[in-house]
């Protein structure tokens, strides 16, 4: 008799995927670069292996670019990582946008798209990523990140 491997059938939890820092590298004549840092957070109870993500950033809810991750990264079983990644925005769009981020005192940021997991079957599952948060532009400190509060726990 052959022994047979169990393989998890429990479905894959989406990473959580939050916006910790971002900031402008370069700026030509007609675009700009900023380089964003994002947390992502594996609530599974077994490692995530992400084969590339692509991830869109809105402020204020307005679209300020999109960028890849193309990197195999491994996330450890409830844990998480930071991860860089580069968005490209033309100087169109950055001088329309940015006036009114600048002005504000905080801003309301998302974070979309799609990141490519690997089942434990070896196949990749696409899983959207969707995140909201709110980046406190007063003090004179880093800035301050603050996720949407979970909501409220049920208890039966």
């Amino acid at each position: 008799m052959t022994a047979i491997g169990c393989v998890s059938t429990d479905p894959i939890e989406p990473p959580e995927v939050s916006l910790v820092d971002l900031g402008f590298v370069d700026a030509t004549l007609f675009e700009s670069t900023l380089d964003v840092r994002v947390r992502i957070a594996n609530d599974n109870p077994e490692p995530l292996i992400l084969d590339g993500a692509v991830i869109k950033l809105d402020l204020d809810g307005r679209n300020f670019g999109k960028g890849t991750i193309a990197d195999r990264i491994e996330i450890p079983r409830f844990s998480s990582v930071v991860q860089h990644l580069e968005m490209h925005l033309s100087h169109l769009a950055v001088a329309t946008k940015i006036k009114g981020v600048v002005e504000s005192k905080t801003v309301d940021y998302g974070i979309s798209g799609k990141v490519y997991v690997v089942t434990p079957s070896g196949s990749v599952k696409r899983l959207p990523i969707d995140k909201r948060g709110t980046i406190d532009l007063r003090g004179g400190g880093p800035l301050e990140f603050q996720d949407d509060p979970p909501p409220p726990e049920t208890v039966d």
